[in-house]
């Protein structure tokens, strides 16, 4: 794939799938032909200066995820982030099988998605200091990358 772009805009005039139907088409849009003293004249006449560059239509991985945030895709993130390790370690216990902490931050997640954002309220409701909370909080953004977007205030 090949694209017309130019050169100070950087707007797209025309994509096409070889670079020799682009030039075609820029030969057929912006050359004029004239007559002078009974000789044919031809005359380019473009908007700017153009270029013509090969399109990379393949992403990096890091391109890939930021577009998925951007778009609010977070389920789709997760799970090429993620991959086939088990969801309840990963998410929950940043890399420890120990069930209480698991099963506090699913509480604290709970919570926050309510829209408890004060870490007081939930440390009395989940029985843990608010420092802890603050850390869960935490832990549970880098793998929800949706609760970003919110902020918890003590």
């Amino acid at each position: 794939m090949f694209k017309l772009i130019g050169n100070v805009s950087k707007k797209v005039y025309y994509e096409a799938e070889n670079a020799s139907d682009l030039n075609k088409w820029r030969l057929d849009n912006f050359i004029k032909d004239s007559q002078a003293e009974r000789h044919p004249v031809s005359q380019y006449e473009a908007p700017e200066a153009m270029v013509i560059v090969k399109a990379n239509s393949i992403k990096s991985r890091k391109e890939y995820l930021n577009d998925l945030l951007d778009q609010g895709k977070f389920e789709e993130y997760r799970k090429i982030t993620m991959g086939t390790s088990n969801r309840d370690i990963e998410v929950y216990g940043s890399g420890k099988d120990i069930p209480e902490i698991i099963n506090r931050r699913k509480k604290i997640e709970k919570l926050f998605r309510q829209g408890v954002t004060n870490t007081v309220e939930i440390a009395g409701e989940v029985q843990a200091s608010r420092n802890t909370v603050n850390y869960d909080l935490m832990e549970l953004r880098k793998t929800y990358p949706e609760l970003r977007q919110k902020k918890a205030r003590s």
